[in-house]
């Protein structure tokens, strides 16, 4: 085998991109859920026009770095990649998610109110379920999209999508938990020890999705080991899975058990910054350590 190489194309501007997907499709996704039952819509409705938002921002950071924005509309003028191009998939997918997001969640802020439709009526509510549908796809995509890329390993794994996905929904209650802080009537202790419960179940489900991870790559070969042991550093383990998991999940659930509304504001506000920085720190990780393999034996 030649020597294996450590992959220099995509860097930090990519890794922000990953990040702000999730973050977005995350944080859509459970907002809408709350407008439907209608629960803790103050804080909801902000968090569904925040969530597009950002997935905008965020596709932009993948134009820049990936090529000229400018030639992007290529995207969607070459109908015959669609079947065969997950850049091409993933253009249509995140225009899509944003446009029905932001007309879904505008009609909610008084800027708009002229526009014919709200969240309650059916229209509306077919806009948010479009959107709800797209959401759960968003965080996923990045994962498919470095999954093409065959000769990294680490990156060439079908246990790599569902680490984004679990990450992305984490990250998304995580952010209307830091929402919530800066809007105290917006949610009272039970709103907080429902998004906690939530916030630990993914958080024990992505620890066990990114053991899995971890060993079916080890398992994959000689360059795949070599990315293993390039992703398993101090910063991995301090920064992912002490940082963004372990200590989250403790704070967590301190705060279930925690009755004064003050103190669980405290503990999940803090267990929600170090959910963002731990899902940051992840997929840095993730990225940097990708290791090429020029041939195989």
């Amino acid at each position: 085998m030649r020597q294996a190489e450590r992959q220099k194309s995509w860097g930090w501007m990519i890794v922000l991109y990953i990040f702000l997907a999730g973050l977005g499709g995350g944080t859509f996704l459970f907002s809408f859920v709350l407008l439907f039952i209608g629960k803790y819509e103050d804080i909801a409705r902000i968090g569904a026009l925040a969530a597009p938002l950002i997935v905008a921002f965020a596709s932009l950071m993948l134009l820049f770095d990936l090529g000229s924005p400018a030639k992007s509309y290529r995207l969607f003028t070459t109908p015959k990649t669609l079947m065969s191009s997950w850049m091409t998939r993933g253009a249509w997918i995140l225009t899509a998610f944003i446009i029905l997001g932001l007309a879904y969640a505008l009609p909610a802020f008084g800027l708009f109110s002229w526009l014919p439709w709200t969240q309650a009526t059916i229209f509306g509510k077919v806009l948010g379920f479009a959107a709800g549908v797209l959401s759960l796809i968003v965080p996923i995509y990045p994962g498919l999209l470095l999954g093409v890329i065959k000769s990294i390993p680490l990156w060439n794994t079908s246990a790599l999508p569902p680490i984004f996905f679990l990450s992305g929904l984490d990250t998304g209650v995580a952010l209307l938990v830091i929402l919530s802080i800066f809007l105290p009537s917006a949610i009272d202790a039970a709103g907080f020890h429902l998004l906690g419960i939530i916030d630990i179940v993914l958080i024990v489900l992505l620890f066990i999705a990114l053991l899995a991870y971890v060993e079916i790559v080890r398992q994959s070969g000689k360059t795949a080991a070599a990315s293993v042991r390039l992703l398993k550093t101090p910063f991995f383990i301090g920064g992912v899975i002490i940082g963004g998991m372990i200590l989250p999940l403790v704070l967590l659930i301190l705060s279930v058990l925690a009755s004064n509304i003050n103190s669980i504001r405290i503990l999940d506000g803090t267990a929600g910054i170090l959910v963002l920085a731990g899902a940051l720190a992840l997929r840095f990780s993730v990225v940097t350590s990708g290791i090429r393999r020029s041939l195989e034996l």
